[in-house]
């Protein structure tokens, strides 16, 4: 690849069909938010590029499958996420401890002086298997599948706002779950609920 590529002269069709080209466009638009995404989770330099090289790997692999540009961003940012926490899920067998993976869910203030224990954890996993059906089906599809909004819409025969309604609903639902059992303060709760949307 050489030479900068400007965004306006993207073209889905091309990306889809495999242009180099237009998938370059897209790595330069979206490569330091991402990076920067993962780094701000990971907290390592090295980690954070590994994890954004492999992102923009898995959506040269599946560029076909895309839209438009914000299905593009969704995917690159859900995907990100993921690894980020299949990254901290490594760290904790190895560590048989929960430390590393508790970053996601601590605000910059408590990371001192508070750590979120196996109750909510569990109780997380409660409030996932009571969501209503199609919210636990969205939720499951995109957190344990790593499926596009459009794949979702396409498998469950819904719209594609239908599912970003389910997605948003259930936000709502856990967010608001585990301010009922008063297990963690608001701005942790803001936190937990983004760990799993984008």
């Amino acid at each position: 690849m050489s030479g900068k590529t400007s965004i306006h002269d993207f073209s889905i069709e091309r990306f889809r069909e495999g242009s180099l080209r237009d998938f370059q466009c897209v790595y330069e638009l979206y490569y330091e938010t991402i990076y920067t995404f993962a780094y701000n989770l990971v907290k390592k330099s090295e980690e954070a590029q590994d994890i954004t090289t492999e992102t923009f790997v898995k959506l040269w692999r599946l560029q076909a499958n895309f839209e438009n540009l914000n299905n593009i961003k969704a995917f690159l940012y859900i995907t990100s996420r993921n690894a980020c926490f299949d990254h901290f899920r490594k760290l904790q067998r190895q560590r048989s401890g929960q430390k590393e993976i508790l970053y996601l869910l601590r605000s910059e203030n408590e990371v001192e002086n508070e750590m979120i224990d196996a109750e909510v954890f569990g109780e997380l996993s409660r409030q996932i298997e009571d969501l209503p059906f199609s919210c636990r089906r969205v939720f499951e599809l995109i957190y344990f599948n790593n499926l596009t909004t459009s794949e979702i819409a396409e498998k469950m025969g819904i719209s594609a706002q239908n599912v970003l309604n389910q997605k948003a609903k259930a936000i709502r639902i856990l967010r608001s779950g585990l301010l009922s059992k008063a297990l963690l303060p608001v701005e942790m709760c803001l936190l937990l609920a983004f760990s799993f949307f984008v």
